[in-house]
């Protein structure tokens, strides 16, 4: 049996990379999914794609800096799919920027977008679930392989590794508020993961090479770089039933990066 079969699910931030291909893994795995992105034309090409797969795929556009749009986004899905069972959030900023080029809107972009954002999602959602008397609520956050994660990260990402940490706390906290009503909150925590927002925020550091990004990151990554479907996998294990007793938690997916103190995201 499908390991999603009948739920309903919300990806938010699947015009691309991991949040396109965990939209595609609920669909083959009997999710009926809806998408959402800032990204409308990305979007939309992701619901093609689910709807080939017989997951329904119907997209919404969303700009989750923005409270309204979420919640809108949010009874839109509902309306659609008569509910939602799991929520995916997982929206990407280019990301940059040491402490002291910084200003100070980049770092309430980076907040809006990741932290502001997941908390958006999650309030929009929290009722309804409440109301279908449970559901699972997936956010991103960030793996640690040394110096990159959401408690530490380089310094050329002060504001995205902070943003990150939020995040984490925050679904500590909505686990742990919201537990009792059947809703299971937690994160996936990539590694590095080669998506076209990965590899533009390298090309901003010189970096443009895929051989010699994998050059200097392979010794900390034991299982080499990540692709978006290795880590979709673990936001289908997180949303399935095989889960049904987690909650709080963050899952690496991280191809042994975490467990490894020699990786490095940057010299």
């Amino acid at each position: 049996m499908a390991l999603l079969a009948d739920k309903r699910a919300l990806v938010i931030g699947a015009a691309s990379g991991i949040g396109r291909e965990t939209a595609k893994l609920f669909a083959r795995e009997g999710a009926k999914v809806a998408v959402a992105d800032i990204d409308k034309v990305g979007a939309e090409a992701t619901a093609g794609e689910v709807a080939a797969l017989g997951g329904g795929g119907w997209c919404v556009a969303v700009d989750v800096t923005k409270k309204a749009s979420v919640s809108a986004a949010v009874d839109e899905v509902v309306g659609r799919l008569g509910g939602i069972d799991v929520l995916v959030v997982t929206p990407f900023v280019s990301t940059g920027m040491t402490v002291i080029d910084m200003t100070q809107a980049d770092w309430e972009r980076q907040y809006a977008v990741m932290a502001t954002g997941t908390l958006f999602a999650f309030q929009a959602t929290i009722p309804h679930m409440q109301e279908n008397g449970g559901g699972s609520m997936i956010a991103t956050s960030s793996s640690h392989f040394a110096d990159y994660g959401s408690m530490t990260h380089p310094a050329m990402m002060p504001a995205y590794g902070s943003a990150k940490a939020a995040v984490e706390l925050l679904v500590r906290s909505t686990a742990t508020l919201h537990s009792h009503q059947g809703i299971r909150v937690n994160a996936v925590a990539p590694g590095f993961t080669v998506t076209q927002g990965s590899l533009s925020t390298l090309e901003e550091h010189g970096l443009k090479d895929i051989a010699t990004i994998e050059g200097m990151l392979g010794p900390g990554m034991p299982m080499g770089l990540g692709k978006p479907e290795d880590v979709a996998e673990g936001y289908l294990f997180l949303a399935s039933d095989y889960a049904s007793f987690v909650t709080g938690y963050s899952l690496p997916v991280d191809g042994g990066s975490l467990a490894n103190a020699s990786g490095k995201l940057a010299p």
